[in-house]
């Protein structure tokens, strides 16, 4: 399946600094309690690892709206939240391993802070999707057969993150536990070893993205159904470990069509479902435009016994016309969480102002 991901980047600041946009474009606390020593007991200083830990959660607010969108730049947020939405899957997004830890054991995270900062300036959550990709640690094991063609759409992504060009399983399963682990530990909001200044945590976290493409110029994953499963199983493990509470999202289904309801039959009956908590489809052009393929994936979750959520975490249209009436379909049929990848924008006079925006969104009620 031929398609381009069509996502808006949006580079207009309202400090005043701004670039001009095409009219009409279509890129669319839980304290610890103090403890006092029985008489008799020695008394210890308190050292700054017994200080008192504040815990941070995603803003109810948040947590319940149901809107989200495709992003490629981190000032997209602002656009977020100007509409009323408050999700941002950044795609490919900052969280490949090798963009992270570039060499094992050196861990750099300026490209990821800069994406968390911006969105918990403009009060919006991120779903991260995690790429369990290094170049040092692909070549440890994998040959030329795990690398994708030079057409691929997301190679080479360039200096603004990405994925390399070998796709396979992880060679060094611990050092890829380790990284998730990294990552996890940073964003989860529990007051130690978290981002300083941290506001919104990260609590989901979606594993690889539509495993199943397998399309000359859109390979997202080169290794087999039970590779996947077994990526699923070692980052369930490695995010449940830093964070009980933090959610793990099935890497997105791309589609309803038969190769692809076939591919997730099989990792449902590898067991992949025991290593996540949200399914995820996607809608792009193709398939139930009612429900946004959600009807066909609950079906098919229904026939393993799967009961979970599910979110969309990919939706495009034709046309905004269709936004309406096919999102309250998607909700009715059991979908919590809708991802958007365009949008319209523009401006009338003064290109540091937006104010010729889609209010479609703003009429979507989530249940």
């Amino acid at each position: 399946m031929k398609r381009i991901i069509l996502i808006l980047f949006i580079l207009v600041l309202f400090t005043g600094c701004a670039q001009q946009i095409k009219e009409s474009s279509e890129e669319e606390i839980e304290t610890q309690p103090s403890v006092i020593p029985e008489e008799g007991m020695k008394k210890e200083t308190v050292t700054e690892s017994q200080e008192e830990k504040k815990t941070i959660t995603i803003p109810a607010e948040v947590e319940e709206n149901c809107i989200g969108f495709l992003t490629g730049n981190p000032q997209e947020a602002e656009l977020i939240n100007l509409i009323g939405a408050a999700w941002a899957r950044p795609h490919s997004g900052p969280f490949a391993w090798g963009w992270i830890e570039p060499e094992k054991g050196e861990f750099d995270f300026v490209l990821v802070d800069e994406w968390i900062e911006k969105a918990q300036e403009n009060n919006v959550a991120i779903l991260a999707t995690i790429w369990p990709y290094a170049e040092w640690d692909q070549k440890q094991c994998h040959s030329s057969r795990c690398e994708v063609t030079s057409v691929d759409q997301f190679y080479p992504w360039g200096e603004i993150g990405g994925i390399p060009k070998s796709r396979c399983i992880p060679c060094n399963l611990e050092d890829y536990k380790i990284f998730i682990s990294k990552i996890v530990e940073r964003y989860d909001g529990d007051g130690i070893e978290d981002m300083p200044n941290l506001i919104i945590p990260i609590r989901y976290y979606e594993i690889l993205n539509e495993p199943e493409m397998k399309e000359s110029d859109l390979t997202f994953y080169k290794g087999t159904e039970e590779e996947y499963v077994q990526i699923l199983k070692l980052s369930n493990e490695a995010i449940k470990s830093a964070c009980q509470e933090c959610k793990i999202v099935q890497g997105g289904a791309a589609g309803i069509r038969y190769d692809m309801l076939s591919y997730w039959r099989k990792i449902f009956d590898l067991g992949g479902a025991d290593y996540f908590d949200i399914a995820n489809i996607h809608y792009i052009n193709s398939g139930d435009l009612n429900t946004l393929n959600v009807k066909d994936f609950k079906k098919l979750m229904q026939e393993k016994n799967i009961d979970k959520p599910i979110w969309v975490t990919e939706a495009e249209y034709s046309s905004e016309s269709q936004v309406e009436t096919s999102v309250e379909g998607a909700l009715s049929a059991g979908a919590s969480k809708i991802f958007f990848t365009r949008f319209k924008i523009g401006y009338k006079k003064d290109p540091s102002v937006l104010d010729d925006y889609s209010d479609v969104y703003n009429k979507i009620k989530c249940q």
